[in-house]
């Protein structure tokens, strides 16, 4: 991964039920992020998140990928700087563990 990109995965426990995608939405948004787009393609349900870092005014993406049926869940993160991503990573990376009980480690 690049400076300015990195990527997260982990694995839900067998059983859980998992957050919908109008409840990661919720969380997420609630967060701080605006969601762009969402939807499901080939039993994967992606989205797409954005938000403005306030001090540098510089940009920061979310791409949320949800294999509901393989419990998989993987999160890119981009930005138009190195500067913030590692603490903006790590907030929402937890965020995302805790909703859905898998914990993420860097591909």
């Amino acid at each position: 991964c690049s400076a300015h990109s990195r990527v997260v995965s982990g694995r839900m426990p067998a059983g859980l039920v998992a957050p919908t995608p109008d409840e990661t939405e919720a969380a997420l948004t609630s967060a701080g992020l605006m969601c762009i787009a969402t939807g499901a393609v080939g039993g994967v349900h992606k989205s797409y998140f954005a938000g403005q870092l306030r001090r540098s005014g510089g940009w920061f993406m979310l791409e949320l990928c949800v294999l509901y049926a393989g419990g998989t869940v993987q999160a890119t993160y981009r930005a138009d700087s190195a500067g913030g991503m590692p603490p903006l990573c790590g907030h929402f990376s937890a965020l995302l563990g805790r909703l859905f009980a898998a914990p993420l480690a860097e591909v």
